[in-house]
Parts: structure tokens; sequence; C-alpha cells
């Protein structure tokens, strides 16, 4: 299959930052390590960036869109105003019942994998890169770069190679199921 692996924000955007930790950073890290799994198991990638660089959103839906993707995995991880917020949360348009299928079956998996509160599988409307994908697409929010243990774990290297597990099984378990 063919899967468009999105790390969310770069260049001049720095996503959430907290600490010296910019989102930017760790998402690209985690997409790097989601995409050889990937490949091992006998996908094919497309990434809307793989350097620190800004693509604008509907470039990036255009991205997966030309490549004819079969699914769209955007990587983020969260901030809220509350230190005490944590957890994973993913997201879809709402109405793709594709779109919430692969959600669910990512967050079972990352639920399962890290061990962090689960925050559930949310729709959304007003997402580009969710609204204008033609092919089942999710935002998966990791976890709170605010939340001072989220953000010493996504500053591991070990960490985010359990969060590229947890996306890599859900995307297995979403194929074998559709």
């Amino acid at each position: 299959m063919k899967i468009c692996i999105d790390p969310g924000h770069g260049g001049r955007d720095p996503g959430a930052v907290s600490g010296n930790v910019k989102e930017k950073d760790v998402n690209l890290a985690i997409a790097l390590k989601l995409m050889p799994l990937l490949i091992g198991a006998g996908h094919k990638i497309i990434l809307t960036r793989s350097t620190d660089e800004f693509i604008d959103l509907y470039n990036r839906a255009e991205c997966a869109n030309s490549a004819g993707s079969d699914i769209f995995i955007s990587i983020h991880n969260n901030a809220a105003a509350n230190p005490n917020a944590q957890g994973t949360e993913t997201l879809f348009y709402k109405g793709s019942i594709k779109g919430e299928k692969l959600a669910r079956t990512i967050q079972n998996k990352l639920i399962k994998k890290l061990q962090r509160p689960d925050r559930g599988v949310k729709p959304r409307d007003n997402l580009i890169v969710l609204k204008y994908t033609a092919m089942p697409a999710v935002l998966i929010e990791c976890a709170f770069l605010t939340n001072s243990t989220e953000r010493k774990l996504l500053q591991d290297n070990g960490f985010q190679l359990l969060i590229a597990e947890g996306i890599m099984e859900g995307i297995e378990e979403y194929f074998q199921e559709v």
C-alpha cells in the first residue's frame, strides 16, 4: 500500500513549543522512525517533508492526493494551557467511515504501547489535512509537550520508536480489516 506520512509543522512553523522542545522536531523524528518500519512491512512511503522545512497545509494534502496514497497519517503532539493535560488522541474527518476506522485501530495500538491516558478518537471537519485529502486520513496527537512527564518522554528515542511501532501496528491492522 502507499502511505503518506505527514510530520506536522516545520520550518518557520514550530508548532507547540515547551521549554526548549519544538513540536516540529519531535514530529519529524517520529516520522523518520515510522518510515523504515512501514517500508520493512512492504509499503511505499511518501513524506510530506523529510527535513525542517515549511510546507503549506493544502500542499500537504495535495502531496498525498497526487501520489495516489491509500492513507494519510499526520503526526503531531499536543499542547494545553493546563500543564496536567496528558494523553493520546487521534482525529479523523467527520463522516469518513474509513478514516474513523483507521483512527480507532491506530489509537488502540498507541494506547497499549504507550500506556498514556486515552483521550479517544475525535471527528473534526475543520482541519485542512483531513478535509482535503482524498483517502482515509488521521491526525495523531501523540502526547502533550506542555506536560513535563510527556515532554520528557517525547524527547526519548525509545518512546518515539514506541509511537512509530504503535502507528505501524494500527496501520497493519487497518489494512487487514478493510
